[in-house]
């Protein structure tokens, strides 16, 4: 059975979303992904949000999110594989130095940063990103604004069709 996640777009007023910058403890492999986790029992999409926001960059206040995505993904990661739904949330937020408030034993031994990218700079990024065409999602996203229904972005590593 997947699990359920909560994945947070926290989008600044220039249109940048933050991501964290980790190093699988297993492959040693580097990559960048956006703020987020598993729901816990009883929480909804909202109050895990507000909880991994916290916890993870020390963000106290997060406004309320808009449903935009969802994904049905499986990933290995630590030498775990995980079958995860994810709900993505955008966020509108203002820019901040992200602090990690109450990080996990794991999480603390993974995560080296954080940054705060332009739809553009995923786009043209050679380092790795989760999930795969962020860039391009993001740019859509903020062009075309919140969609009426959450789309389906599971297939988001294959490329757009002109």
């Amino acid at each position: 059975m997947a699990r359920l996640a909560v994945k947070l777009l926290l989008v600044d007023g220039d249109g940048r979303v933050l991501l964290i910058r980790s190093r699988d403890p297993g492959t040693q492999g580097v990559c960048w992904y956006p703020v987020g986790g598993g729901v816990e029992a009883g929480e909804s999409l909202q109050d895990a949000a507000t909880r991994e926001a916290y916890e993870e960059t020390g963000l106290v206040g997060l406004p309320i999110g808009v449903l935009v995505w969802q994904r049905d993904h499986t990933y290995e990661y630590g030498g775990q594989v995980v079958d995860v739904h994810e709900k993505w949330l955008l966020h509108r937020v203002e820019a901040f130095e992200p602090v990690p408030a109450q990080l996990s034993e794991y999480e603390a031994s993974s995560i080296l940063g954080f940054r705060w990218w332009r739809a553009q700079d995923l786009v043209e990024a050679t380092e790795t990103v989760f999930p795969p065409r962020l860039g391009h999602l993001l740019t859509d996203l903020l062009t075309d604004g919140v969609p009426p229904h959450p789309v389906d972005i599971s297939d988001a590593r294959t490329p757009a069709t002109d």
